[in-house]
């Protein structure tokens, strides 16, 4: 196991449970070589809201067989473990007290993965950046200093610096996929209905939002994200296969922008290596980004804010009071973390205030999701950028992300979420950043239903970028 976050399949969790089938190691000595890590590198990263050590050593006494067993995992705070509560990083929210895991933490435990920590959210997983008043800042394990990004930054920062094998996210506009392409993994958000989302916070009901919302691993290669994938799915994918025959496409016009220039390096690379996998390009127009970026942020906004303000009621009921709280802060006794108190600001501004306009969003965008996935069919990936930027130093991504308008770095992020398309970033470690050492994420996303080729097309698109020497 390397103690320090790397590329390359030789330590991922399909390496390890060779290692358990071969009687390399055993499941103890796995959970032990992990929780020395969690312990070494918790001071300075603050990843883990909680470190399960006595349950995970009581279950690697005895692993549950199964396609992950012995394998060392964390889950995001913000699914239910039965016997803890769940707070969402919050002093105000009300916790909330869980009986029994969540479905999709049930189907890890099923296939014998061993719970070993929670990891770190922003406040009502409502960010881009992990930090909240109630567990503080996690550090991204490439770049001490700046973000891991978010809301799954947690998971993604055990993951990338050795603490577990992978950790289950959930994504509602990038929170799987921007903290893996911070953090250098690759992060895999399936359609919404793909993985059972019961005992997942928060809890969306006949939103339309929830339509965006999924659940899914972060992980160290391609190949162990379709492993939890098959696990967690209600269909698993097809076995992996050659990606030769399958359409690139190359969005025409997509409005997208990069702080840093790796990024669109790494993109035209990426499109050379797809083209020599065998996938054949064509340049369509996907459709318009602008509009339904502008509807997005209108429904959001709607059916959110109420769902926010209702969390940081607070037992006693009373009711989340924004021009109090703007007060307390003025004073520093602010109750809520900034981060989020940014974005409730903002949200009003950009909220559709009456149904009828909702409902017009709502049909924009479902036109929007038959329109692509028409384009993509079933053996359609698009390329795109993860996100426009590299990890920033804490506190700038929520000035980069919470802004009125179409936001050009966060463009591809949000449209896989609105449109409901299985996506994946994989990191391009052949072409990090000279100065910062940060790696680029490069997404492909493709129709519900076509997770299969997408992992093919993913793992042979992580293949080239992998540097020589870790190259297969």
């Amino acid at each position: 196991m390397r103690p320090d976050p790397a590329p390359g399949f030789a330590h991922d969790a399909t390496a390890l449970l060779q290692g358990l089938a071969d009687g390399r190691f055993d499941a103890q000595s796995l959970i032990e070589r992990h929780l020395a890590r969690l312990a070494e590198t918790r001071p300075s990263l603050n990843a883990a809201t909680e470190i399960l050590d006595a349950e995970a050593r009581a279950e690697a006494l005895r692993p549950r067989p199964g396609p992950l067993s012995g394998l060392p995992v964390s889950v995001k705070e913000t699914y239910a473990l039965a016997g803890r509560s769940l707070t969402g990083g919050s002093l105000r929210m009300t916790p909330i007290e869980c009986d029994a895991d969540a479905a999709a933490v049930a189907r890890l435990r099923a296939a014998g993965a061993i719970v070993l920590a929670r990891g770190n959210v922003p406040e009502l997983a409502m960010a881009a950046e992990t930090e909240n008043p109630r567990y503080g800042r996690t550090d991204n394990p490439l770049a001490p200093g700046r973000t891991c990004g978010g809301s799954s930054g947690g998971d993604a920062a055990l993951v990338a610096s050795g603490g577990v094998v992978a950790g289950l996210g959930s994504d509602i506009l990038g929170s799987i996929r921007i903290p893996s392409a911070f953090c250098g993994l690759v992060g895999f958000k399936p359609a919404a209905d793909a993985i059972p989302k019961a005992g997942m916070w928060p809890e969306l009901g006949e939103l339309f939002a929830n339509s965006w919302l999924a659940a899914g691993p972060i992980t160290r290669t391609v190949r162990d994200a379709r492993l939890f994938y098959s696990v967690l799915a209600d269909r698993p994918p097809a076995a992996p296969a050659s990606p030769r025959g399958l359409r690139l496409i190359h969005a025409r016009d997509f409005p997208w922008h990069s702080r840093d220039g790796a990024i669109p390096v790494a993109m035209e690379a990426s499109r050379g290596i797809l083209r020599d996998a065998g996938l054949k390009e064509e340049a369509r127009s996907l459709g318009d980004v602008g509009r339904w970026s502008r509807a997005m942020a209108g429904i959001l906004g709607y059916e959110l804010l109420p769902e926010m303000r209702r969390a940081l009621a607070g037992p006693d009921g009373r009711r989340f009071s924004l021009a109090r709280e703007s007060l307390r802060r003025l004073v520093g006794r602010g109750t809520i973390y900034a981060g989020l108190f940014h974005l409730l600001l903002l949200a009003p501004l950009v909220r559709y205030r009456r149904s009828e306009t909702v409902a017009r969003g709502i049909e924009l965008i479902e036109a929007g999701r038959r329109q692509v996935r028409e384009i993509l069919a079933d053996d359609g990936v698009v390329l795109l950028p993860t996100i426009g930027t590299l990890a920033p130093p804490h506190g700038v991504m929520n000035r980069l992300s919470f802004r009125p308008g179409m936001n050009r770095l966060m463009t591809p992020t949000s449209l896989c979420n609105y449109l409901d398309l299985p996506a994946v970033t994989v990191p391009a470690w052949r072409y990090r950043d000279a100065s910062t050492g940060l790696v680029p994420g490069v997404m492909l996303a493709a129709a519900p239903g076509a997770e299969g080729p997408l992992l093919d097309a993913a793992a042979a698109l992580e293949r080239g970028l992998l540097p020589d020497a870790d190259n297969r």
